[in-house]
């Protein structure tokens, strides 16, 4: 974890571990030099690392970092790429759209980095698509799950971890379908992804099911008088709509003695989840993820990742280890460094990693075919971390999400 007094504006890591501090977003940049990402000096091969590593999404950058920084040493030991060995230089974004942009612009430009990584709010997501698309440099998503981050003419941003709202409700409307549930409730944030979850349950929902929905004010942390309009009956409960309140929308859930068999939530941390409910409670809180925990390449690198750092893999740990994983392989199979080769690279791939289904995307940058999983927690240590608190139980499993279900894209600018 950053101190957030002091803010690293940036860090270097691979063998040589160097930790550097410059002037943060004063630093000046270079003028006329659009474009930029020339991989580094000569020995080394640079990405940007924009990370939230303060405010409320520090969890998922300190995590994402973690998992980058461990791929990245991976390909190192193993001889680097294209002869080169591969550095990160990262900074906190603070979740800020602008200082996200300024730190693109800077690594790009002064770092000669080839391609980018790290964001998770929407906002930045959108701020640092447009710079992507400007400066023609690759950036990999860690969530940032708005569709409006993508345009179909898109060709150098590209998602991961999050789904879009589309993808999100139509899975869930697979799991109750599996489930044979027949009451169901939903409670979402009044903002532009409440409002998104929103649209895609009067579109998916079926008609015969006694669904009972609401919304609440995004900064509200008291749901009981929304969760007392609930039938006392409630089989599963939809909180991924906002994401803010998941937490305490279960934990009241149960206080007022609701029994549903699941309660869905967004992207959150795992150790996060478990630390806000407790043991009891996160039994039936289903942790939305594509890290397929549960395959042997997981098992086999979070070992790894325990025996060298004596931490948890976890599932967000696990995209930062995809996204570095992903990067190098596209400068490897390109056998170059210009971030337009790297970008149509990633456009192409199909790279067999820690996730269920290989990971591929559309033309403009969808993550396509993606398998995703709900799991609910176990007081009982993983195999692959023998200290670990809970172990994740899979409770169920999507099919492919094809990407040809996320519309409308914005056809036109931003």
């Amino acid at each position: 974890m950053v101190d957030s007094e002091t803010k690293p504006s940036k860090r270097r890591f691979g063998r040589r571990r160097m930790l550097n501090t410059l002037g943060g977003s004063s630093v000046a940049m270079l003028a006329g030099c659009i474009g930029g990402g020339d991989g580094g000096d000569d020995d080394t091969i640079t990405i940007g690392s924009l990370q939230p590593l303060s405010g409320n999404f520090a969890p998922w950058g300190s995590a994402h970092s973690a998992g980058l920084e461990f791929a990245i040493d991976a390909v190192n030991e193993n001889g680097g790429v294209l002869d080169r060995e591969v550095e990160i230089v990262e900074a906190d974004t603070e979740s800020n759209p602008g200082e996200g942009d300024s730190i693109f612009r800077r690594f790009a430009e002064q770092e000669g980095a080839v391609a980018m990584t790290g964001p998770v709010s929407s906002d930045l997501g959108i701020r640092t698509a447009q710079t992507a698309e400007e400066m023609e440099i690759p950036i990999v998503f860690h969530m940032a799950g708005t569709h409006e981050a993508l345009k179909k003419s898109s060709r150098y941003t590209f998602r991961v971890g999050s789904l879009t709202a589309m993808m999100d409700i139509q899975n869930q409307v697979e799991l109750i379908e599996e489930r044979g549930f027949e009451n169901v409730g939903a409670i979402m944030g009044d903002y532009a992804w409440g409002q998104s979850v929103d649209e895609q349950f009067e579109e998916r929902i079926p008609d015969s099911l006694n669904f009972h929905k609401t919304f609440a004010p995004l900064g509200e942390s008291s749901f009981e008088t929304f969760i007392r309009d609930m039938p006392e009956d409630l089989e599963m409960m939809i909180a991924s709509g906002h994401p803010p309140g998941q937490i305490s929308i279960h934990n009241q859930l149960l206080d007022l003695g609701y029994d549903p068999e699941i309660t869905t939530g967004a992207g959150y941390p795992p150790s996060v989840i478990h630390g806000g409910l407790g043991s009891g409670k996160a039994e039936t809180f289903g942790h939305i993820h594509i890290v397929d925990v549960y395959g042997d390449e997981f098992q086999d690198v979070a070992t790894q990742f325990a025996e060298q750092r004596d931490e948890r893999m976890d599932t967000h740990v696990g995209l930062g280890y995809v996204a570095g994983e992903l990067i190098t392989t596209a400068i490897e199979q390109a056998d170059s460094t210009d971030p337009v080769d790297i970008a149509t690279e990633i456009r192409n791939i199909e790279l067999e990693t820690i996730l269920a289904a290989p990971l591929k995307y559309t033309e403009w940058g969808e993550i396509d075919d993606v398998v995703t999983m709900f799991s609910t927690f176990e007081s009982e240590a993983p195999d692959y971390y023998p200290d670990g608190e809970y172990k994740l139980n899979e409770y169920h499993r999507s099919e492919p999400l094809s990407a040809d279900i996320v519309e409308p894209y914005i056809e036109e600018d931003w």
